[in-house]
């Protein structure tokens, strides 16, 4: 009984957080003047403006998947299938800009290739190619797809890469045997890696289409900005949330074609490892062009956007001048960003044991279920928290005026994250130990005190820093929900990136890089001796 009303008060809070904020916000959408009606939706699908939203959003997910599989397929075959020098150097600096939040890119870009930025001098002096030409490429569609395949790059990587080593040798030795290893690759490895490469993709394009800071940044017209003008702009909530729809709708059936297209196929070739462990290319020109391509996309996602961040800042003074300016936006980012990833890892840990360790006839749809509203819009859960917590009186009024609602937001928008890092920890803990302490007739509260939060000590520690991180750059919902006095780092910067000088603007765009990854640095720390602790 303790262990059914706990786990159902947890899903039950993540349905309160979540689900009922989307579903009231699409529903009070289809009432106007006291009537059923889809005027506001008419006007999203039969107009023509809106119908050129709707394909540059499809467009700039299009480009941004096609770029980021190039770049994350390539990078994860080099380091899953060659002798890489630095491979690990390699692997933790392409996860850097998909731990930073994608605007921070976007503002480093935007200076080196802007009408004055260096980058953009360079090339009109020394190519054919105009400063406007220049200018207009980085403040368009296909430049808000290049810094964001930069950003989401690193998830085709990381699936490319677990699948290769995954897959049987023993297959891809039978084929080297016969045929080269272009025969192999592209007859034996890749049909069997397809599936992850395939839901990496999804994952990279629904992630692209929900963005919101590089478009508001550069000033592309896609849905999460109309969205957030409609809003913020004219005050029209019921537009806002008309245009939310082809979002959700483009997202649900994304995952309903994914289940379709692995339903009814066998994969058991992956999650196989032979005793032999992953083929290793040895061939010297494939080492080479290995470290050409991974030193190439380093130098492009992580040495270019922050040396130029540093010399856009100038000089020592100006992070003195950045601190006193976001001092309260800093404090707020630490404060609530505790407070949210301590929430997150808390609901998160129920929720992954929920997905992962209980036994149900619905334990294959509620994993699927939680992790359908991480590919929500941040923009959809902003206005959603909105209209159910702004009323005049009672507790909805307490929260909509205090810290709550941004803590709210982060819920909504990282439950899922937190849930499914927690629910990959669950399952290293073998089911036996919980039940050793069942036939010892121990209550399941005593279970979880001294068998499976300290079994999941790693885990918790890994989505409580992980969730930070997260908190810390989070803007799209954040800035929808905020009261006055409550504004975090990321909203700071946001608000006077129009007047300040581009000094001040890296300089706080460095403190939130620093802010976000010293997390990161403790996460790999304090991993090591914990594992020489266990």
């Amino acid at each position: 009984m303790q262990k059914r009303l706990t786990l159902g008060f947890f899903f039950t809070l993540f349905v309160c957080t979540t689900f009922i904020p989307i579903v009231w916000m699409f529903g009070s959408s289809l009432y106007e003047d006291g009537r059923f009606s889809f005027v506001y939706y008419r006007d999203i699908f039969l107009t023509q403006r809106y119908v050129r939203v709707i394909l540059n959003s499809l467009i700039l997910a299009s480009i941004t998947t096609l770029l980021s599989s190039l770049a994350g397929i390539s990078t994860g075959f080099f380091l899953a299938k060659t002798k890489l020098p630095f491979k690990n150097v390699f692997k933790i600096c392409f996860l850097i800009p998909f731990i930073i939040p994608p605007y921070i890119a976007g503002i480093a870009w935007a200076n080196l290739l802007g009408r004055t930025g260096f980058l953009n001098t360079l090339l009109s002096q020394y190519t054919p190619l105009s400063p406007e030409s220049v200018s207009h490429f980085i403040y368009s569609l296909y430049g808000a797809s290049f810094i964001l395949s930069i950003n989401l790059f690193p998830v085709v990587m990381l699936m490319t890469e677990y699948a290769l080593k995954n897959v049987n040798p023993r297959l891809e030795e039978s084929g080297l045997i016969a045929g080269s290893i272009f025969q192999v690759v592209r007859q034996i490895t890749l049909p069997l890696i397809a599936p992850a490469i395939l839901s990496s993709m999804m994952i990279v394009f629904i992630l692209s289409l929900s963005e919101f800071g590089i478009p508001s940044l550069l000033q592309v017209n896609v849905l999460t900005t109309q969205i957030f003008t409609q809003f913020s702009a004219f005050y029209n909530e019921k537009a806002a949330t008309a245009i939310a729809f082809p979002l959700i709708g483009i997202t649900i059936i994304l995952m309903i074609l994914e289940q379709i297209y692995f339903r009814g196929k066998s994969f058991e070739v992956l999650g196989k490892r032979a005793s032999h462990g992953t083929i290793h290319y040895q061939e010297r020109w494939l080492i080479v062009i290995g470290t050409l391509f991974c030193t190439f996309i380093f130098i492009l996602c992580v040495i270019v956007p922050f040396t130029t961040l540093v010399v856009s800042s100038k000089t020592v003074s100006v992070y003195y001048d950045a601190f006193r300016l976001a001092r309260n936006g800093i404090k707020n980012t630490v404060l609530y960003g505790s407070i949210g990833a301590t929430f997150l890892t808390v609901v998160g840990f129920f929720l992954g044991y929920l997905s992962e360790k209980v036994q149900s006839r619905w334990r294959n749809s509620i994993a699927p279920f939680i992790w359908l509203f991480f590919a929500v819009p941040a923009t959809v859960i902003g206005v959603g928290l909105i209209k159910v917590c702004n009323r005049p009186e009672g507790i909805f009024q307490f929260i909509y005026g205090s810290l709550w609602i941004i803590i709210l937001g982060y819920g909504a928008r990282f439950l899922p994250l937190s849930s499914r890092i927690m629910a990959n920890y669950f399952k290293q803990i073998p089911s036996s130990t919980e039940e050793a302490g069942i036939v010892m007739g121990a209550p399941w509260f005593c279970i979880l005190r001294k068998i499976i939060v300290p079994l999941q000590g790693y885990g918790i520690v890994a989505a409580w820093l992980i969730s930070f991180m997260f908190c810390v750059g989070e803007l799209g919902t954040t800035i929808l929900v905020y009261p006055p006095g409550h504004e975090t780092l990321p909203i700071t910067l946001f608000t006077v990136m129009v007047n300040s000088p581009a000094t001040i603007v890296s300089a706080l765009s460095l403190i939130i890089v620093v802010m976000t990854l010293l997390p990161l640095g403790v996460f790999l720390a304090t991993s090591r001796y914990f594992l020489k602790w266990k």
